[in-house]
């Protein structure tokens, strides 16, 4: 009768029994219930022969006949008790088994099914443990990937959108500890702004699916981040989930939108330098052109008696010269080619000089009021294109308000929190002039365009489309910068932005000198290739008693000079001529004439070329068109000033 212990380790003996046919391996236990009931019917069988060959008392074969049976039961019990105990150590392994106990082997052996079923338990011990042992392998790899990973990752429920899993990484970037990070939601990690989004995008879950997109997150901080969020389906977590990894892309974006400003302020350099091309090549002879008519008109309004039929129609055509002097200033300055002469400038002054001027433009049905700030500040600014910018943009605040409103001119010196808010520089101070209206307000369209020349919104024939333009250049030469900050229905407010000084406004005397003062006796040399602009010069410098020598070009001019005995006083003359130009004209007669004075004389000039020429306190400039008036003041205050 074979032995079956408790338990114990799996030998390869037992192992061998596997080969047995089904038959083979039945036949144990059969032959063991046989022998069972063999052995339990031998007792009574030999009581009963006994019995039947030495009849004695009736007592005594009853005795007999129980003692046998018992003995029969004994033997029975016995027998059973070997298969009994078997099955029971095979239900504590398959116990032992289901528990998950490590190690644990069954230690029935035996040739027979009973011992096939311990093998059998032994090989699936061995299974179980294989693949458990290779499933947390692939956990902890799965664990190490995530944990590890330096992008954050996430893994969330596909019905419930709760988060389940959260990597280190997420931990970090997002703020969040990981025991309230797995109690949010997905949605709880959008910008508000982008839940509307992300219902419409959100898919069924399905296997094998992966999408990716560009999501606006919060932090526990509220900080704001640009995430680029790949989603993949994924059943790991025992349900259906997705896993996501998000990568930061805030800088990434911020320098590509940086980018395509930089590409987009290229173009519109691009445009301006165009611009400046165009208007450079017109702009002398058309301001030769301008000087012209105003200097014949002068010339005629100084003939002409007061009660003249035609001096109304001679000042028309004067109005209408000034009127395109003006038009060239604005175009020269938006192509940044126009001198500029910056001054120290209090704004507060510069509104109050034009607030008699502006409520005149603005008409009396809009309500102006000026804000000004006493310890604005000054700035370097030129003062002609500063005014002519608020001009500018009180003209577009009128125009957004037909049926009337409210227009605030307002100054004001910029705090730290200001300029940071801003994104102005913040090693240096800042002051700003606002200009506020509640009129129509512009759409996000128009407000991408305004800065561009010659774009206007108005009526053919209502605007030039500069005036915005030569405010943004104007904020550009003077160090500064130009914002507007408008919706539709909602007015414009436009910020014009200033570095901040503290140095003192120098005080200028006002001078109104009669005609009679700017006479002279003093010899001038002047050389002007243009003959218009020559005649009228000559003519008023003559009539108000100056000698003029008329050169029509820089070789000509050093011909007179050379060929003159006399003392000249002072040279005029054109900066842009054919051959020699006034630069070096005046370089040179200053060699052989040391204390010679030089006015130059331009309607178009680049400033570092006009900087090389304007050396010292005996050399200034006149820009083109200029009058006869304005000729005859500038000589005289230089030849004064080198007296």
């Amino acid at each position: 009768m074979p032995e079956y212990p408790s338990s114990g380790p799996l030998t390869s003996e037992a192992s061998s029994t596997m080969g047995l046919p089904s038959v083979a391996r039945g036949l144990g236990l059969r032959a063991r219930l046989l022998l069972m009931v063999v052995v339990a019917l031998v007792p009574p069988t030999l009581v009963g022969a006994f019995m039947g060959f030495n009849a004695s008392g009736t007592p005594y074969r009853v005795a007999l006949l129980v003692g046998s049976l018992a003995l029969s039961l004994g033997l029975a019990y016995a027998a059973g008790s070997l298969i009994v105990s078997a099955v029971e150590s095979l239900i504590d392994d398959a116990h032992a088994l289901a528990a998950g106990v490590s190690g644990h082997r069954s230690a029935v052996r035996s040739s027979d099914e009973i011992g096939q079923l311990a093998l059998a338990l032994n090989q699936m011990a061995d299974t179980v443990e294989r693949r458990n042992a290779a499933l947390a392998d692939n956990e902890r790899r799965y664990r190490f990937l995530f944990d590890s990973n330096p992008l954050p990752m996430w893994a969330w429920d596909a019905e419930t959108m709760n988060i389940l899993a959260v990597n280190d990484a997420a931990i970090e970037k997002y703020g969040y500890d990981r025991d309230t990070f797995l109690t949010l939601r997905i949605v709880d990690l959008l910008e508000p702004d982008e839940l509307a989004r992300f219902g419409g995008a959100r898919l069924p879950f399905s296997e094998s699916r992966q999408n990716a997109g560009t999501w606006i997150h919060r932090s526990a901080n509220g900080r704001r981040m640009e995430m680029e969020v790949i989603t993949t389906s994924s059943r790991r977590l025992g349900r259906a989930s997705w896993l996501s990894v998000g990568i930061d892309v805030t800088a990434r974006r911020e320098a590509e939108r940086a980018l395509a400003r930089s590409e987009e302020q290229l173009r519109q350099s691009q445009k301006m330098e165009a611009i400046g091309t165009f208007a450079g090549g017109i702009s002398h002879d058309f301001n030769n052109l301008l000087t012209g008519m105003l200097g014949y008109c002068d010339l005629l309004l100084s003939t002409l008696p007061d009660d003249s039929d035609v001096r109304d129609d001679v000042n028309e055509i004067r109005s209408l010269a000034v009127r395109g002097t003006e038009l060239s200033r604005q175009i020269l300055s938006v192509s940044r080619r126009q001198m500029v002469q910056p001054t120290v400038l209090d704004p507060n002054n510069v509104v109050r000089g034009l607030d008699r001027l502006l409520r005149r433009v603005i008409g009396e049905n809009i309500d102006l009021v000026t804000l000004l700030d006493p310890h604005v500040g000054t700035v370097h600014a030129d003062a002609a294109q500063l005014e002519q910018s608020l001009l500018n943009l009180v003209s577009n605040a009128r125009d957004a308000m037909p049926h009337g409103g409210r227009l605030v001119i307002e100054t004001a010196a910029l705090d730290e929190t200001e300029v940071h808010r801003l994104r102005l520089d913040q090693q240096q101070s800042w002051l700003a002039i606002r200009v506020r209206d509640d009129g129509l307000g512009m759409s996000d369209e128009v407000k991408a365009h305004i800065f561009e020349p010659f774009f206007t919104t108005k009526a053919s024939g209502k605007g030039s489309g500069l005036g915005l333009a030569l405010a943004s250049s104007v904020m550009d030469q003077s160090g500064g910068e130009i914002r507007v900050d408008s919706a539709p229905g909602h007015g414009t407010t436009m910020l014009l932005l200033l570095p901040r000084t503290t140095e003192r406004v120098a005080p200028t005397p006002v001078r109104d000198e009669p005609p009679e003062q700017l006479s002279g006796r003093e010899t001038v040399l002047l050389a002007e290739d243009e003959d218009a602009v020559r005649t009228v010069a000559v003519a008023a410098l003559e009539r108000r008693g100056y000698r003029v020598l008329a050169a029509t070009d820089g070789d000509a001019a050093l011909a007179i000079s050379r060929a003159f005995p006399g003392r000249i006083d002072l040279l005029v003359t054109d900066v842009v001529m054919p051959g020699m130009n006034g630069r070096e004209l005046a370089d040179r007669l200053t060699q052989s004439r040391p204390d010679l004075p030089v006015l130059y004389v331009s309607g178009y000039t680049e400033d570092a070329d006009l900087r090389l020429g304007l050396e010292g306190a005996t050399r200034s400039l006149l820009a083109k068109p200029f009058t006869s008036l304005e000729l005859a003041r500038r000589v005289r205050t230089i030849l004064d000033g080198t007296a």
